[in-house]
């Protein structure tokens, strides 16, 4: 989808939808099978098998105990495959644009400002893992259960100096509140096709829509 507008709406109502209910979760696959690249989509192999592998083991312990382990397992996949579609498409400068088309040059700026901090953080965490991968793979040592932890812990230590480093740089060159960009978008037919269809599965998992089927059933 070009326009990011429409790709965050229809973000927002198919997560929720997906989130809702199994049932909502299949009509959102079957929305991402139909209007995304599908696989071109997705993160590297190893990154999404490790996130669906956790969202496993937490679905097994729920069912275990009882729990709709199965419903959670289907739900939380989809939303994952939601995100990383939304990640893969987003651009830089698109959340400030929309954020700013949205609310505004100060409120709108300030939100905008801290979305495109944090998918910038996300991109320089990718690029950590990767060094400290080849790093560990140069003196010969495999990433396991046990280097995880450690790994975590140097990942967020190294992300929060950054912020700090970044919101210092922000105070010396004089930023304040708010700041003025013009935004310009292009949609397609396809994001509007897309973003029409999206709304089907959000509607079928609002509760006062499926009070009304129950009621004509």
């Amino acid at each position: 989808m070009q326009d990011p507008r429409l790709r965050l709406f229809a973000t927002v109502v198919l997560s929720v939808a997906a989130f809702a209910s199994t049932a909502g979760a299949l009509a959102v696959l079957i929305w991402w099978l139909i209007f995304t690249p599908r696989i071109k989509a997705l993160p590297r192999p190893g990154v999404f098998l490790g996130l669906i592998a956790m969202i496993a083991v937490t679905a097994l312990v729920s069912e275990w105990g009882g729990g709709p382990g199965v419903s959670y397992l289907i739900r939380m996949v989809v939303v994952l495959l939601l995100a990383a579609w939304a990640y893969t498409e987003t651009s830089e400068g698109e959340m400030l644009a929309v954020a700013v088309w949205a609310l505004g040059d100060r409120i709108g700026f300030e939100i905008g400002l801290i979305a495109e901090m944090g998918l910038f953080g996300l991109t320089v965490i990718r690029q950590d893992i990767e060094q400290v991968r080849v790093a560990l793979a140069l003196k010969g040592i495999r990433i396991g259960a046990r280097s995880i932890v450690p790994i975590a812990a140097l990942l967020i230590v190294t992300q929060i100096r950054r912020a700090d480093d970044l919101a210092r740089l922000l105070v010396v060159r004089g930023y304040t509140l708010g700041g003025r960009i013009c935004p310009v978008f292009e949609t397609g037919s396809r994001d509007v096709l897309a973003a029409l269809f999206a709304m089907i599965p959000g509607i079928l998992c609002c509760p006062a829509v499926r009070d009304v089927f129950i009621v004509l059933q």
